[in-house]
């Protein structure tokens, strides 16, 4: 449930608070910073985002002074997959040293709010967090002075897009010499019954259909030869797109093979993610031959064999972890 819950939110989220101490040097802008890591053992696998503060001056009163937008940590949880697709894409796959980017190397950034840095180390994912770190660190370069606090850690904008499904059906006869069945259905990520929080709905695209035909070949012959020969075909294909990249289950597969560093690559990655089967049979059931003429029944007749045939085919290529 911990994957999910965090692969459904938007945002992460939390309050700073800098301001100087009292007969001590007064702080600058950006000579504290404040930084965040996520993880599970928070030395060998982790995120780590980091965050210039801006200190409060003495006398503030307002929450807007207080808490300034400026040391908000305002993470897109989309950034930190960008910094993980982008990292796994290099040459060096996973790193062993923890690697930076700035935020606007990852998105367009403008706005008056302070950049963020991100950074990974190893191979985190949203899917093993059970620590978080908060700290501050001196980017001065001299001995500084000063009091931080951190609120309201929380994460924020629930996705909560649906999707949809469709199903449809076709029956379909010519006299009594052959039968078509066809069904063709489609159900998109976010697809769910109104019982279900987004959580529980889909989060897979699926696409399937099937094609069984029945025809009486023994009709194209002549009725005199009185054959009977019953076929059967069907055909099927399924394809199941997973939302997120059954390898590192904190990605969007989308986001993995936009970040893929050549087309090979690309193809080597869904196609390690797609469940694709495939359905095929030819069916022979009952092929037997009637009694056209008045003689007399013996035992080795051929009228008195039945055969069947059947040829049953299916080619599955499976999620591989």
């Amino acid at each position: 449930m911990w994957i999910r819950a965090w692969r459904q939110y938007k945002n992460l989220e939390m309050f700073v608070h800098a301001e100087s101490i009292t007969n001590e040097v007064p702080l600058s802008d950006g000579e504290m910073v404040a930084f965040m890591r996520l993880g599970n053992d928070l030395d060998q696998n982790y995120y780590e985002i980091q965050l210039p503060l801006n200190p409060t001056s003495f006398g503030a009163t307002s929450a807007e002074e207080i808490w300034p937008i400026e040391n908000r940590f305002n993470v897109p949880l989309s950034l930190l997959q960008e910094v993980k697709t982008r990292v796994l894409g290099g040459a060096g796959g996973i790193p062993t040293d923890v690697v930076f980017f700035d935020q606007s190397e990852l998105e367009d950034f403008s706005g008056s709010e302070n950049e963020l840095r991100i950074g990974i180390k190893g191979n985190p994912s949203f899917g093993t967090v059970r620590n978080i770190m908060v700290g501050v660190r001196n980017a001065s370069g001299d001995n500084i002075c000063g009091e931080v606090w951190f609120n309201e850690l929380r994460l924020s904008e629930l996705n909560n897009e649906g999707g949809w499904a469709a199903v449809a059906s076709l029956d379909a006869n010519l006299a009594d010499f052959a039968t078509v069945s066809a069904t063709a259905g489609k159900s998109t990520i976010g697809f769910g019954s109104l019982e279900q929080g987004p959580n529980e709905r889909s989060q897979e695209d699926a696409e399937s259909y099937d094609v069984i035909t029945n025809i009486n070949l023994g009709q194209l012959l002549p009725q005199k030869w009185g054959v009977q020969l019953p076929f059967s075909y069907g055909r099927g294909e399924e394809l199941i797109t997973p939302q997120y990249d059954p390898e590192f289950q904190d990605i969007e597969l989308q986001t993995r093979l936009d970040n893929s560093e050549s087309a090979e690559e690309r193809d080597r990655i869904e196609e390690q993610s797609v469940d694709y089967t495939k359905r095929q049979s030819v069916n022979f059931i009952g092929v037997r031959k009637n009694r056209t003429g008045d003689a007399k029944p013996k035992i080795y007749d051929v009228e008195n064999l039945t055969l069947s045939y059947s040829y049953n085919q299916i080619d599955h290529h499976d999620f591989e972890i």
